[in-house]
């Protein structure tokens, strides 16, 4: 067996879900800036909601393409990367940051987590 870590699929996968974090940030002030009426705490957590979803499934999906060993390792080492994030997010920098954007962490954290919960079952062809 060949238990190699595809490293291309893990640093292209860690940089989609960093990325989708930045814009997320970037599309709530702008949001927050250009419509403050319907803006809410509500509107706050669902942005980063929605946005944990798009880490965790294009995150994948891009490791997946550019890791080297198409294998169930390197399937398996994306799981569980982006369960990693997840619990991340949820834990440690949703703690550290404490203020306003501690909801906002903890759902990009939990949806970035079950999202790749999604890939369980597949197949790599």
């Amino acid at each position: 067996m060949n238990f190699r870590i595809p490293w291309k699929g893990v640093i292209a996968c860690s940089i989609v879900v960093l990325g989708v974090l930045i814009v997320a940030s970037l599309f709530d002030i702008v949001i927050a800036v250009l419509n403050p009426r319907f803006y809410s705490t509500a509107a706050f957590i669902v942005i980063f909601g929605v946005a944990g979803i798009f880490a965790g499934v294009i995150g994948y999906m891009q490791g997946i393409e550019k890791a080297n060993p198409k294998n169930e390792t390197a399937r398996w080492t994306l799981i569980i990367l982006l369960i990693g994030f997840g619990l991340l997010f949820f834990f440690l920098l949703a703690r550290i940051e404490g203020g306003e954007y501690e909801a906002a962490f903890k759902s990009y954290g939990i949806t970035t987590a079950l999202s790749s919960l999604l890939f369980m079952k597949g197949k790599i062809n």
